[in-house]
């Protein structure tokens, strides 16, 4: 870990954001951890474990640069991938599984990297990028994900951040299957994202990679990454399992009674 990583997580640690967690039967031996992706923050998943209820233990992580203290241009994949190693050690639960949706796949693997030790045994990549060694975030994207992207969004290049700039036109891109209090719901919580770690090449422990159980989660008529950009990206993952959702880019808030069947039945594997 470099210098500035170093002297970054230390401001880190000590404005890390209180993260959302759902903590019924915390006598249970596993969780879930939910990553959140690109333009939000833990309470994206709050339709999700309230869903899941007294089913399984979890908890959301909020990463940095997101209604917090902490400059756009300080977050990179090292940062918010430090931040969810030190969310993941405050956990009771030894046992893990984690479940990324988008941009989130990248950080849980860096994550990897920055925390080996740390007892995940499953991951579960929901319309996620899940880059390898060297690879970009973004890498595996086609050309109409990144227009559908930027139909919404504007890069600040003095702030290095990616603000929404049309709502309309993100929420029909990220949820053109949502219903009007979703789409509500959408607009009042997108938020501003950190650029620098979608500029990233990851840097991945391949043995530790390699150990731990891997499924992904297909969003059927996602726009943001499409289910051909989907299907680039698991092909090289070496999945013990695949599902499909018929949603957008947010199936945790348009198909949330579905995902939930989903995750428990993973969690059973």
């Amino acid at each position: 870990m470099n210098t500035f990583v170093k002297k970054s997580l230390s401001c880190l640690v000590l404005s890390l954001s209180a993260a959302s967690a759902s903590t019924v039967n915390a006598a249970e031996s596993s969780s879930i951890v939910f990553v959140h992706g690109a333009h939000f923050n833990a309470d994206s998943w709050q339709p999700l474990q309230e869903q899941l209820n007294n089913q399984v233990t979890s908890y959301a992580v909020n990463l940095p640069g997101r209604n917090d203290n902490i400059l756009p241009e300080k977050v990179t994949l090292d940062i918010a991938a430090t931040s969810l190693c030190s969310f993941m050690a405050s956990i009771p639960e030894e046992k893990k599984m984690v479940v990324a949706h988008s941009q989130g796949g990248a950080i849980v693997n860096a994550s990897l990297s920055v925390c080996p030790d740390e007892s995940i045994e499953k991951i579960v990549y929901v319309t996620a990028v899940a880059p390898l060694e060297d690879e970009g975030v973004f890498t595996k994207l086609n050309k109409a994900d990144e227009t559908h992207y930027f139909s919404g969004i504007h890069f600040n290049e003095q702030k290095q951040s990616l603000e929404i700039s049309n709502q309309q036109n993100f929420a029909n891109s990220f949820a053109q299957d949502a219903n009007p209090s979703q789409q509500e719901w959408l607009v009042k919580n997108a938020v501003a994202e950190p650029a620098p770690i979608g500029e990233a090449k990851l840097k991945l422990n391949k043995e530790r990679f390699n150990e731990v159980n891997k499924y992904y989660v297909y969003a059927k008529r996602d726009q943001i990454i499409s289910l051909e950009s989907q299907q680039k990206i698991a092909k090289d993952l070496d999945l013990k399992a695949s599902f499909e959702i018929d949603s957008g880019h947010l199936p945790m808030l348009t198909k949330t009674e579905e995902l939930s069947d989903l995750l428990i039945k993973i969690s059973e594997m």
